[in-house]
């Protein structure tokens, strides 16, 4: 069964990513607070699990192949990996860690929408 993809609060993911992104603007040059990049990423990574298991649920749903659903699986490879990465050896990795999981938040979010205002993945 696919998860009503409205009961996921796209607004505040939006938030969160716009937020980060925002800190790691001034990469590589200036490297955003440890406080901060620790707070959101947590935030990010929470967002991301649930986006991620909402995208496999509809495309594990789906009966044909298109383009779209291969998008979706690549994403959700590279989204693994990102959650499976271990703690950041320095802080400024961890703020490219950070500014990725907002990226692919991004991503999710604006696939999981596609699928409110289309019920499948179209090739």
């Amino acid at each position: 069964m696919v998860a009503d993809s409205r009961s996921l609060d796209l607004e505040l993911f939006r938030q969160t990513w716009t937020e980060a992104l925002e800190l790691t603007n001034g990469l590589p040059a200036t490297v955003p607070d440890w406080d901060e990049v620790d707070r959101l990423t947590g935030y990010l990574r929470r967002h991301v699990e649930l986006l991620a298991a909402e995208l496999e649920t509809v495309i594990e749903g789906q009966e044909k192949d298109t383009s779209d659903r291969e998008t979706a699986r690549w994403l959700l490879v590279r989204t693994r990996k990102a959650l499976n990465d271990g703690p950041s050896p320095d802080h400024r990795t961890a703020a490219v860690r950070m500014e990725d999981l907002a990226l692919t938040c991004r991503a999710l979010a604006a696939l999981c929408h596609q699928q409110v205002s289309a019920p499948a993945l179209s090739g």
